[in-house]
């Protein structure tokens, strides 16, 4: 009999539940700033390593791009958790960021992007045309325009988003484990009480987020969309609350990482918001091409969570709050004139060409029929027919 270890168990899950997009650019020394970025957030919430305790790390980089907590049950109600840090999602972001920042024409590398996400999600669902169609397509357009060496910030606003995505596990680590772990007294700070006085705080933070919503955008066409997500919040068994949980505990970890790493606090702690900002509407966006390829979508929850954003994080910057309001102003119509409104059109027009490949190529049992690519469609064959006089 062959006894696997929980570890290889887990590895094993990750490999066939995951589509590896490993490659020559996956160095050992990012992963080891992944590491190091691990341990550092950890030693903002804990009072010292204890490896009986604390999560296992594992580092991937896969098509599937998000992170997540894998919560294993031992034995009764003792559970091993494991946090899963996908790479992938920040070449995305870093891809995102500069041309957020470049000030050259996007609109090629906008087009390019939409093929690559709509190739890799046709590569999960193993829909092999369409991965075909979108891929081709990308590798057509050539490589990308925008220069990300020459951007001197975008590595800290990249870094700052992997502290953001590896404190938002931890968050959900927390809330899942807390009970358990505060026992132990691990933690730096009474969890168990700081999560009921934290769940309060965002709750009543995201109820007057959309009491004000209500009011002043209750005569607009998304009034409704409005109202669904405050049903979302008002849900007591909503995930909404964990994951605002699991930022809340994020944001005190990356502002935590500036007093201790910047000596310009200040200025990076505005930094550093921007950078949370534009990895919240990178989030948002991706959300928005998932509704066209699957019929749920977590765009609702980003939303939500952006919200909470502008209105907790604003907290930590009280003294730099109307630069803080300023950033937030010309981050989002900046990222709109460059990003969104190009990159909606994309992922709409690429929607719609799935659909017209499908119902070119699909027969009458349902089958692709690839015969079907050459040759003029039925409507008009008929126009064609030569006849003898």
């Amino acid at each position: 009999m062959i006894v696997m270890s929980i570890d290889n168990m887990i590895l094993d899950f990750i490999k066939s539940s995951r589509i590896n997009a490993f490659d020559n650019d996956f160095l050992e020394s990012e992963q080891d700033k992944i590491k190091e970025i691990y341990d550092r957030c950890l030693l903002a919430i804990t009072k010292e390593y204890n490896a009986e305790y604390m999560p296992n790390l594992i580092i991937c980089r896969t098509y599937n791009k998000y992170s997540t907590v894998l919560p294993v049950r031992i034995k009764n109600n003792d559970f091993k958790y494991y946090i899963l840090f996908d790479c992938y999602l920040r070449d995305i972001n870093r891809l995102l960021n500069a041309l957020y920042f470049d000030d050259n024409d996007s609109g090629h590398d906008i087009w390019k992007l939409s093929y690559e996400l709509f190739a890799e999600d046709a590569l999960i669902d193993n829909r092999d045309v369409l991965l075909s169609y979108y891929g081709l397509n990308k590798v057509a357009l050539g490589p990308f325009d925008v220069d990300i060496k020459s951007q001197e910030d975008l590595e800290f606003y990249v870094e700052i988003q992997d502290v953001y995505i590896m404190g938002h596990e931890l968050g959900h680590w927390i809330y899942k484990a807390s009970s358990d772990l505060n026992k132990n007294k691990i933690f730096n700070i009474d969890i168990n009480e700081k999560r009921s006085v934290l769940l309060k705080e965002i709750k009543d933070i995201l109820c007057e987020v959309y009491d004000d919503y209500q009011k002043n955008f209750h005569n607009r066409d998304y009034v409704q969309l409005i109202n669904e997500q405050r049903n979302i919040v008002d849900d007591e068994k909503s995930s909404i609350h964990e994951e605002c949980f699991a930022d809340a505990i994020s944001y005190a970890i990356v502002f935590n990482y500036i007093q201790t790493e910047y000596d310009d606090a200040a200025d990076y702690r505005l930094k550093a918001a921007q950078a949370l900002l534009l990895g919240m509407m990178n989030l948002q966006l991706l959300a928005m091409q998932q509704m066209c390829v699957v019929e749920e979508s977590f765009e609702s929850s980003v939303s939500i969570r952006l919200g909470f954003f502008r209105n907790y994080v604003g907290l930590y910057l009280e003294r730099e709050s109307k630069r803080f309001l300023d950033i937030i102003q010309n981050t989002v119509l900046r990222y709109e004139n460059r990003i969104t409104d190009l990159i909606l059109e994309c992922f709409a027009e690429l929607e719609r060409r799935a659909d017209n490949i499908y119902d070119g190529l699909i027969n009458v049992n349902g089958q692709l029929d690839m015969s079907k690519i050459l040759g003029f469609s039925n409507e008009y064959k008929n126009s064609y027919i030569v006849t003898d006089k």
